[in-house]
């Protein structure tokens, strides 16, 4: 059994030799989704090709976009993050990377048209919608009397 006194040292400090750690690399994946209040989408952070992170929240606050880490309920009537940042240029980077990830889905998405048709929720309406009529336009099926020939 391996013990250790004192704190561990991070991948932010330096190594042993004395100079900077290897910056970390992230692959972010971002899924964007008709906001729900102030929830504009999801992303998937893949870390040094070796640790992913998923369920990161991009949310509208008043101060524009951030980054919420992945929680769950405290028990307290609160939330606990169970992921997160432990210095404060990690999470700039980590916010940065998020961020400008989700521009670019937007970017793209604009790209494709789909900022011009009808929202998801405006589809799955119309689509139930055409269904409902043209089930009411066709005629009800006849059922064979008891008596009938088959």
């Amino acid at each position: 059994m391996m013990t250790r006194s004192g704190k561990e040292k991070s991948m932010q400090e330096k190594t042993a030799g004395g100079t900077p750690a290897a910056p970390i690399m992230l692959d972010v994946s971002v899924r964007v989704i008709e906001p729900v209040k102030n929830l504009m989408g999801f992303a998937s952070v893949k870390f040094n090709d070796c640790f992913v992170v998923e369920n990161l929240k991009i949310v509208q606050g008043s101060k524009g976009l951030f980054l919420g880490m992945p929680s769950q309920p405290d028990g307290k009537g609160g939330y606990r993050d169970m992921a997160y940042p432990v210095t404060k240029e990690f999470r700039e980077q980590l916010n940065t990377a998020v961020l400008q990830a989700y521009e670019a889905k937007l970017e793209q998405m604009a790209e494709r048209g789909s900022v011009g048709r009808a929202s998801i929720s405006d589809q799955l309406k119309a689509g139930k919608a055409a269904a409902e009529q043209a089930k009411a336009e066709r005629p009800p099926k006849e059922k064979p009397s008891r008596g009938a020939e088959r």
